[in-house]
């Protein structure tokens, strides 16, 4: 459990962190500098986190870290939920008023309507911030080109990626108690979302044995199959070390569990409702037939391999091989080694446009 000094959050103000942050991730520092000093950094919700923009300052290993709290997203965040919660209870008001209103009833229809709509709109942006990096949440706040990209029923080429916990039921029945494959379950969704989120992803939802995201191309960037393929490989490693650090919740530990995850490329369409943020399309169907790969494994389908060959062709070793799907057979499909010394990710064009420039 890492600590650290503070009392509020206003801007400018300092505080000081233990050197043993030296080693976290960007993300990492900002949830855990937004957080009580008594949050356990192991806990953490990339569904459920505050926002913050904070600065590094000294990262001297014999000294502290000095975090400066700007001013950032967070307040406007919260802002933003008070304007829900607001709009929400007029509306109930407006629609009470509608039903007992004898006379003028139009301009009561046309005001809840207009409610309704301002309401959907603030929802929306609401419940896509957790799923998005820092730095995709300051410019949803900002930028209303930007936020119209995830508008309902827009369609767009993205990378699919779904995450199966293979054998997960059996996993289930040889931990010692519930509670104990409950919180090994939620813990390890927690930390897979977050290496999804950190690589310019969109965190999906949670499937009760694995993880659905999505990379679209407007998002991730031209080289979002890459940045898929570097989430896999970093998700089968944080499941690996998960789960042998969980090891005494379980009667037997069995040596052959892992994570399968498929990968599909292709055009889908974005729902966007006051609830949900997810895609719908045939890459969908098939990276989830995709995650039936052996634990341990990254099995991509056509379209897909296709796709990273565009992107990268010289950089990647393709390996064929066969997946069984359910009803329709025996199909082709892909194992990838990209060779990720020789070939670097250029960052999103949307975070290009946002640096500053010389």
């Amino acid at each position: 459990m890492a600590k650290g000094k503070k009392d509020s959050k206003t801007e400018g103000e300092i505080f000081m962190l233990p050197n043993n942050y030296t080693h976290l991730t960007y993300n990492d520092i900002i949830r855990d500098a937004a957080f009580p000093p008594d949050y356990n950094i192991d806990m953490y919700d990339p569904l459920n986190q505050p926002q913050g923009n904070i600065v590094l300052g000294s990262s001297n290993p014999n000294d502290f870290n000095i975090i400066e709290l700007k001013e950032s997203n967070f307040d406007r965040q919260l802002v933003l939920e008070q304007e829900i919660t607001n709009l929400r209870s007029k509306y109930h008001q407006t629609l009470k008023e509608l039903k007992e209103a004898t006379s003028d009833k139009n301009e009561k229809i046309t005001e809840l309507a207009e409610l309704q709509k301002e309401l959907q709109s603030k929802e929306k942006i609401n419940h896509i911030l957790p799923r998005i990096c820092e730095e995709a949440r300051q410019k949803l706040l900002s930028d209303d080109t930007f936020r119209e990209s995830f508008e309902n029923g827009k369609s767009c080429d993205a990378v699919v990626m779904s995450i199966d916990i293979r054998r997960s039921t059996e996993l289930m029945l040889k931990a010692r108690q519930p509670e104990l494959f409950s919180k090994f379950i939620t813990d390890l969704s927690q930390k897979l979302s977050n290496k999804i989120i950190f690589n310019y992803g969109v965190f999906d939802k949670f499937t009760g044995d694995g993880v659905l995201a999505f990379f679209p191309k407007f998002y991730s960037g031209e080289s979002a199959m890459v940045r898929a393929l570097k989430t896999a490989e970093e998700c089968h490693k944080v499941f690996d070390e998960h789960y042998r650090s969980s090891r005494e919740c379980f009667n037997v530990f069995i040596k052959d569990i892992g994570l399968g995850i498929g990968i599909d490329y292709g055009t889908v369409t974005l729902v966007n409702n006051r609830n949900e943020l997810t895609v719908v399309g045939i890459p969908v169907v098939y990276a989830c037939r995709m995650s039936s790969a052996k634990a341990g494994d990254t099995l991509l389908n056509q379209p897909a391999k296709e796709e990273l060959l565009k992107v990268c062709e010289n950089y990647a070793k393709i390996i064929e091989t066969e997946v069984i799907i359910k009803n329709e057979g025996t199909a082709l499909a892909y194992k990838i080694e990209l060779h990720k010394s020789s070939y670097s990710v250029e960052r999103p064009q949307w975070v290009e446009d946002n640096s500053p420039k010389n």
